[in-house]
């Protein structure tokens, strides 16, 4: 080794014998056990997204089957629109017309 190699790692053991090893064990814990509590976090995070998308897929079949009840009641409702129509225009176009019920009371009641 050059001097200024043994020159360095002196320095580094006595600046390492005068604040202690916890700085450097610190380190260590950090980063042997960072990347585990990185992942524990995004592991959370991705099971909360995960039941979001959960929630609203069930919110999204609860509305299906209420818009198939309106859809069903919709339906009935333009059923007996359909039959008044019908029968409302069935009776009109036999109805005896208004002049013609007029001229009958006229006659009527000048016999």
């Amino acid at each position: 080794m050059t001097p200024e190699q043994i020159a360095a790692l002196s320095a580094i053991a006595s600046i390492i014998g005068q604040i202690g090893t916890w700085p450097i064990a610190s380190l260590l814990a950090v980063i042997v056990l960072g990347p585990w509590g990185i992942m524990f976090f995004l592991a959370r995070s991705n099971d909360k997204r995960l039941e979001a998308a959960l929630k609203m897929y069930e919110s999204n079949v609860k509305l299906v089957v209420n818009y198939e009840k309106i859809a069903t009641e919709q339906v009935d409702t333009i059923r007996l629109a359909t039959a008044a129509t019908t029968e409302l225009t069935t009776w009109l176009k036999t109805r005896t017309p208004c002049h013609a019920l007029l001229a009958a009371r006229l006659r009527s009641n000048n016999s």
